[in-house]
């Protein structure tokens, strides 16, 4: 099987015991973490990160990324203290088994030109990744509205300005819609970067998140020439379906079977 299911587990619950029996009982076996406890994952200490590893890994269940906020503040803030942050990324990434960490091109001051900002933005992105690989982990770069890569062009810039094998992009369909580009059309312009794709699906009429396969985000289409162009690696659900925030997202239990099942028929239409 070319794909590996996980879940941003803070969507279904901020309870671990709730997190894990709402996985298993879907079927899943990876968690991205992004906050357990009430807490960001960031904010964990490193007994608290230790338990989390034990209770997950004690029900079979494994980490796919860190669902760190690394990058995800304004471009015209201090950076040095995003890379203090990336170095606990990585610390908590080993202590959990993963090399995975999920970041993001910071936000452009509201209603001017992300052009303005490109320089700075290159430079901070390529001190990330240098710093990723002295860490010895692997960047995510997701597609976050408002972002300056929140648009295909603008993430593909940032992408083969890094040009590094550890760092990735993380496809979100639902937020291309939400910056009005067209998931097909960055799928095809980022094909050869992208390792995860975040399953949360989005009407183009209210922007609301829906369910995969029944908004515009062209999940099908899209997954269907994934496969076949010989690509593997996490579908992640990150649906939404709740609530939808700059900062936050959560779906529930209920409705996270809604999601997974959603996915499920999408797969089983295209033949996977």
């Amino acid at each position: 099987m070319p794909y590996r299911l996980s879940a941003f587990g803070d969507e279904i619950s901020s309870d671990i015991q709730i997190q894990l029996d709402v996985l298993l009982e879907n079927g899943l076996q990876y968690c991205a973490l992004r906050g357990a406890n009430g807490k960001n994952v960031m904010d964990l200490e490193d007994f608290q990160i230790k338990l989390i590893k034990s209770q997950f890994h004690n029900r079979n269940v494994h980490f796919s990324c860190i669902g760190s906020p690394v990058g995800k503040i304004q471009i015209t803030d201090p950076f040095e203290p995003e890379l203090e942050r990336l170095k606990r990324a990585a610390a908590i990434a080993k202590m959990i088994e993963t090399r995975a960490v999920r970041v993001f091109s910071f936000f452009i001051p509201k209603g001017e030109d992300p052009a303005k900002y490109r320089g700075e933005v290159m430079t901070r992105m390529k001190a990330l990744a240098d710093l990723a690989k002295q860490l010895d982990v692997s960047l995510l770069i997701e597609n976050e509205k408002d972002l300056y890569g929140d648009t295909a062009d603008r993430q593909l810039d940032v992408l083969k300005h890094i040009d590094a094998s550890h760092v990735r992009a993380a496809f979100d369909f639902s937020n291309f819609i939400q910056s009005d580009d067209d998931p097909l059309t960055a799928w095809q312009k980022l094909k050869p970067y992208v390792l995860d794709f975040h399953i949360k699906d989005c009407r183009k009429s209210d922007k609301r998140e829906v369910a995969a396969g029944l908004g515009d985000g062209k999940i099908p289409d899209i997954l269907r020439d994934a496969f076949a162009s010989g690509w593997k690696g996490y579908l992640s659900f990150e649906p939404h379906l709740s609530e939808s925030g700059v900062f936050k997202g959560f779906t529930g239990p209920v409705l996270f079977k809604v999601a997974v099942d959603s996915l499920r028929k999408v797969l089983s239409d295209i033949g996977q």
